[in-house]
């Protein structure tokens, strides 16, 4: 089993028992911050940078989902009661990286941050002009930065290390995500959003998205495809 090492690990979680046991765990080869309310995970995030976040949505105080939008760039994931269709879609569309549906074994959970927190020898994905920096989940294209949700930069991070190869948006979701797709526009919708941030920054920036009927989504590094609307 993959397992997560030396991270800055935030669990946000106002169960004391499970919040007790999962900072155990993590605490022996991590540093862990645990926050019970979405009051102090907030303060956290505002004083500390993270690596990877663990999130429960039902806080005393509030819905976790709130904490995504001081969460931009970091790596959700989201660990709740809550396990509807509507639920898991909800927690993707605001941009988390996973959704891990409660009880779940401590094991399991750090499998699946593993899968979102790749090794520096990965650091650095640089086509077409856009690099984006793995470890420090930063996105340029050439000297402009472009801001990205945890969401987007998945799906760009993917494409990229993909590119030339076209895909649905079911199986986008479904290699991102390592799970069954549930909706195809939650993917139609990050990549909608995507193209517009990268449109911002240049023309030639939107152009290295491109959609294909038929074939699904690519990063083509500047190629005459029709581009993503």
């Amino acid at each position: 089993m993959n397992k997560v090492e030396f991270k800055n690990i935030l669990i946000v979680e106002d169960g004391d028992k499970l919040r007790r046991s999962l900072t155990e765990y993590f605490s022996a080869m991590n540093n862990v911050t645990a926050c019970p309310t979405l009051k102090n995970a907030i303060a956290a995030c505002s004083a500390n940078e993270y690596d990877i976040v663990l999130l429960d949505l039902i806080l005393p105080d509030g819905n976790g989902i709130a904490l995504l939008e001081n969460l931009r760039q970091t790596p959700v994931i989201i660990l709740s009661d809550l396990g509807a269709d509507e639920n898991v879609i909800d927690g993707f569309n605001a941009g988390a990286a996973d959704y891990i549906i409660k009880p779940c074994s401590p094991q399991v959970i750090e499998a699946r941050m593993a899968l979102r927190l790749l090794p520096s020898t990965k650091a650095d994905i640089s086509i077409g002009g856009l690099t984006l920096n793995v470890s420090g989940r930063t996105t340029f294209y050439k000297n402009t930065a472009l801001e990205l949700t945890s969401s987007e930069f998945n799906i760009l991070m993917f494409l990229m290390q993909n590119a030339g190869k076209f895909f649905t948006a079911n199986e986008i979701y479904e290699q991102v995500w390592k799970m069954p797709h549930l909706n195809t526009e939650t993917i139609k919708k990050h990549l909608s959003n995507l193209r517009k941030k990268m449109l911002a920054v240049s023309d030639g920036c939107a152009s290295l998205l491109a959609t294909k009927f038929g074939k699904g989504y690519a990063f083509i590094g500047g190629n005459n495809e029709q581009p993503i609307s």
